[in-house]
């Protein structure tokens, strides 16, 4: 299983927010024109953030399962439950 995480925020923030939290996952970037937010249909150019959501997809690339309106709450423990589930 690899997590990757991507934000439009510039790559200095992200590598604060991972210090503060110490997460171990990949950042991308995606400040500047929001290339790979507006590619995942989650890109909000007017108010500067992309909407918050997850996606499940399998090594084969199969899109698996979307969490459109994430809460942080329970969030992480939800997807890795369907991780296990999907992955048997």
């Amino acid at each position: 299983m690899q997590v990757i995480g991507a934000s439009v925020d510039k790559p200095g923030a992200n590598e604060r927010w991972a210090q503060k939290y110490d997460l171990k996952m990949p950042l991308i970037s995606d400040h500047g024109d929001h290339t790979v937010a507006s590619a995942f249909g989650v890109a909000r150019p007017m108010v500067g953030v992309a909407k918050r959501t997850t996606w499940l997809i399998d090594p084969d690339g199969t899109l698996r399962k979307v969490y459109p309106a994430v809460k942080a709450k329970g969030h992480a423990a939800a997807v890795l439950a369907d991780c296990r589930e999907i992955s048997g």
